[in-house]
């Protein structure tokens, strides 16, 4: 995949200074969840094969803020906790970069800008998401991506620290973002929601995608 190397930079230091001063707002969806604890959504089989995400969704839903969650102690960049208060851990590198990314066992590489942001390694979700297996459409309108396979679906949406899967609602650690034509998500929440970790090497800048089921 590739990246407009010209001005990336620049739009890095934007969007993490609109996260950091509140860009991003806030806003209610008291008209489709009765609470914010996990539960199932209505979800609607047919939509249009087109930019616009043909589904009954609120523009603007909430933060996932359940402030009942325990405090997790560790270093979670590639552990999908499923709660919201994370005491988060170090992160193997602190500047956007080129990193590769491949299987356990295999030599084919992909190689993708990272950015870690608020404790987290943000990937394109649609190019993890295939490299792991997984069907992956990406909604540019609504900017909404989704991930299937036999027995998994995870619905994204930029702006948002909330992931559907298998249609119930689950917290994320950190807030997805759109930028260049990608749905930037927290590397621990596509891959463990695929069935795999990852393991950073840093002798080789790359990242080792490995199986959580053998």
């Amino acid at each position: 995949m590739n990246f407009k190397k010209m001005g990336l930079t620049s739009t890095i230091v934007i969007l993490v200074w609109a996260l950091a001063n509140g860009g991003i707002v806030k806003a209610d969806d008291d008209d489709y969840y009765d609470d914010d604890d996990y539960e199932e959504y209505d979800y609607d089989e047919e939509y249009d094969d087109d930019d616009d995400y043909d589904y009954d969704y609120d523009e603007e839903y909430e933060y996932y803020n359940d402030q009942t969650d325990v405090i997790t102690n560790m270093n979670t960049w590639h552990i999908w906790t499923r709660t919201t208060v994370v005491n988060k851990g170090e992160l193997p590198f602190h500047e956007t970069k080129l990193v590769q990314f491949k299987l356990e066992n295999e030599s084919d590489a992909l190689s993708l800008y990272v950015i870690p942001l608020d404790g987290e390694l943000f990937v394109p979700g649609k190019a993890i998401a295939e490299m792991l297996g997984a069907k992956a459409t990406l909604y540019d309108t609504s900017e909404i991506l989704e991930v299937t396979t036999e027995n998994t679906e995870l619905l994204f949406r930029a702006g948002t620290n909330v992931v559907y899967d298998n249609k119930l609602k689950s917290p994320m650690p950190a807030t997805a973002f759109y930028m260049n034509d990608h749905v930037y998500l927290p590397i621990s929440v596509i891959t463990n929601g695929l069935g795999y970790v990852a393991e950073w090497q840093e002798e080789s800048d790359t990242v080792v995608c490995k199986s959580l089921t053998m």
